[in-house]
């Protein structure tokens, strides 16, 4: 997700982070409404990728299909940070 595309969620409301656990930041599948918390922010500007993880609540069931599955976009941003954060 772009900075223009994220930026947009979340001001259109709940967004929900699918990317692997970061320690002291963030759990897999959280919801934020009304923005993402700082530490959370600054990891994604550290690693661009994180911020494409940060999908709309309502593209959550097709994320969480696609980690289960392990296919698609969402499961090949995941693999390309587990590791990394």
């Amino acid at each position: 997700m772009t900075k223009r595309t994220r930026k947009a969620a979340e001001a259109a409301g709940t967004v929900v982070y699918c990317g692997p656990p970061i320690k002291g930041v963030a759990r897999q599948f959280t919801a934020y409404n009304n923005g993402i918390p700082e530490g959370l922010k600054a990891a994604t500007e550290k690693n661009k990728v994180l911020g494409a993880l940060i999908v709309p609540l309502e593209e959550l069931p097709e994320a969480m299909r696609q980690l289960r599955q392990k296919s698609g976009r969402i499961y090949t941003l995941y693999q390309a940070v587990q590791g990394k954060t």
